[in-house]
């Protein structure tokens, strides 16, 4: 018997217990289905964050105070007038100071929550921020400490039908009576559409509220930009050292963070976490193969007296034993298809309810197909291996 007619006695004895084939084919077809949704998803999440972190110019890195061992100090803060005395260090092209605030805002009978980054004029040189109306606040704005303020489209076009007709308009804050200078698009990100609607906005860091009087000077966290990328270690020193000279505390008093050092730990992080929940997944791989030996050895069971009679009519043990291996394989390669079927269908409804992108992971895919393959010629050969040895005379007996 060839090897393609053994495939179609295969379909025939699968199709013939329609029932069973499917049951046994569970377990491989939710692990594979977990292997390919999480690594679908994990990828997704990796893309998104990557796309985000693009946003900031090559060699941009954050300084802020060290909180390893508690609170720090207030005189280890940053104060907005050291900002000036910053920008003239060598190495050092631009530097900004953000700060964010929980904001709310009334339209018609709703609350709209806001986060609102209090920062300086020159935070669209550090990250990439794309206006599709007016413009970013300016310096004399920040000086002046001026009410001004830059909101994302999506608020422009509910509350004022579209990005122009937000311009001049004012918007009442929890944290005052904000004039609208410029409205910008906002790149979808991890955490789009989570946590409820929120809308984000920028503004003088200068003009926030505090919660004592007059604008706060105290600054938790400072942005850089160096003049080159290569000259971002160098200029993170020259900042700490002129901090600790200043303030008379240790460089260890500060924390610095880069935009390439995040990268590197998200793409780690992630990497970790497929590497932990796939592998949780496999083990519904390993049980779907134990079903699929189990039930290969009810079929040698009942098929005994068939095996008497083929091997009494000329067929060999290896002819035999293929036949076997054939189903178990068949079983694992439908259990394998149905299941990146369905991995591919819930990382692409997770991706309708997120808002995250749908990746379709290619090496994903042909690795649970290529471990299912294995689990059915692992688990199909001690099975496939004993009925090649039933003597066909016991065999033909057997009722």
């Amino acid at each position: 018997m060839s090897i393609w007619e053994s495939i179609l006695v295969a379909l025939d004895n699968l199709r013939m217990n329609k029932l069973r084939s499917f049951l046994t084919m569970i377990g491989i077809v939710f692990g594979v289905a977990a292997v390919v949704t999480v690594v679908s998803i994990g990828q997704a999440g990796q893309s998104s964050i990557m796309s985000e972190m693009s946003n900031y110019e090559d060699g941009y890195f954050l300084i802020y105070p060290n909180y390893n061992n508690g609170e720090p100090d207030d005189n280890a803060y940053f104060r907005q007038r050291e900002l000036a005395e910053i920008r003239k260090l060598p190495g050092v092209r631009y530097v900004s100071a953000s700060s964010t605030y929980g904001m709310t805002s009334k339209f018609k009978k709703d609350d709209l929550q806001f986060s609102v980054t209090g920062t300086t004029s020159e935070s669209p040189k550090l990250q990439k921020i794309d206006m599709v109306a007016g413009r970013f606040f300016n310096s004399q704005e920040e000086r002046a400490r001026q009410k001004t303020i830059v909101v994302e489209a999506k608020y422009a076009d509910k509350v004022f039908g579209s990005a122009q007709g937000a311009i001049g308009r004012k918007i009442q804050l929890s944290g005052g009576l904000f004039r609208i200078v410029g409205v910008y698009k906002v790149q979808e990100s991890l955490m789009s559409g989570m946590g409820g609607e929120r809308y984000t906005a920028y503004a003088p860091i200068t003009a926030m509220p505090t919660d004592g009087e007059g604008p706060s000077d105290r600054l938790g966290m400072i942005e850089v930009l160096p003049t080159t990328p290569e000259r971002m270690d160098e200029t993170v020193e020259t900042i700490k050292s002129w901090l600790a000279d200043r303030k008379n505390v240790s460089k260890d008093a500060y924390v610095s963070e880069s935009a390439k050092d995040a990268e590197q730990m998200i793409k780690s992080t992630f990497s970790i976490l497929q590497t932990i929940i796939g592998s949780i997944a496999g083990i519904s791989l390993l049980v779907g193969g134990i079903g699929v030996m189990n039930i290969m050895l009810v079929s040698v069971t009942e098929r005994t007296r068939e095996i008497g009679i083929r091997k009494a009519i000329g067929a060999t043990p290896g002819t035999i034993m293929l036949q076997f291996m054939i189903e178990a394989v068949i079983l694992s390669f439908f259990g394998g298809t149905l299941g990146a079927l369905l991995g591919l269908l819930a990382a692409w409804v997770f991706a309708l309810i997120s808002g995250w992108p749908f990746v379709v992971s290619i090496w994903a895919i042909l690795l649970a197909f290529g471990f299912s393959a294995a689990v059915g010629i692992f688990f199909g050969l001690y099975p496939a291996n004993k009925a090649s040895k039933l003597h066909p005379i016991e065999s033909l007996r057997y009722e």
